[in-house]
């Protein structure tokens, strides 16, 4: 689960003309419906999750296999490579990354058979924001058959939901934190 804020309030004001992609989202902060997510954590943008996947890659060798958001701003991106070994890298809300730990694979490890890959990401988002209305803050994959894909949403009255997808993205089981 995610343990940090996520600043999305000036990221992309340097793009031409100064307009954000996301200013006119429904629940973004800056939006007119005035129902931002309470504490700003996670994103509900697809294209920035991308960027942070892009950002870890370029940091370490392997696939993204999970992101989650944390307190600080930052997020913390999983890669496994084909040799099973694991790196996690911090990205920074600037999009530098490091990486912060490594985990060699055993002799039996083989890398991830899904991953976070552009359009997996995309269709993940879109179907964890169908399901609950929010912030995404973390996403993994996993070797689960019924359900391999995890989205965490924090809500606008400050509720995480844990929503479990099925291979094809359907929602399998959802768990709501108060």
């Amino acid at each position: 689960m995610s343990d940090g804020p996520r600043h999305d309030d000036d990221r992309h004001d340097d793009r031409p003309g100064g307009d954000r992609r996301d200013d006119d989202r429904p629940g973004d902060p800056g939006s007119s419906d005035g129902r931002g997510p309470v504490t700003g954590i996670g994103t509900a943008s697809a294209d920035d999750l991308i960027e942070i996947a892009d950002a870890a890659r370029g940091a370490a060798d392997g696939e993204v296999t999970s992101i989650d958001a944390k307190r600080d701003g930052t997020w913390e991106v999983e890669l496994t490579n084909a040799s099973g070994d694991e790196a996690e890298v911090r990205v920074e809300e600037d999009l530098s990354a490091s990486v912060i730990s490594t985990d060699k694979g055993d002799g039996d490890d083989t890398g991830p058979v899904l991953t976070l890959d552009d359009e997996t990401i995309r269709a993940l988002v879109a179907a964890a924001l169908a399901e609950a209305d929010g912030m995404i803050t973390d996403l993994d994959v996993d070797a689960d058959d019924v359900s391999p894909y995890d989205a965490s949403v924090l809500t606008s009255d400050n509720r995480s939901i844990d929503i479990d997808f099925d291979a094809e993205f359907a929602v399998v089981g959802t768990d709501i934190d108060d």
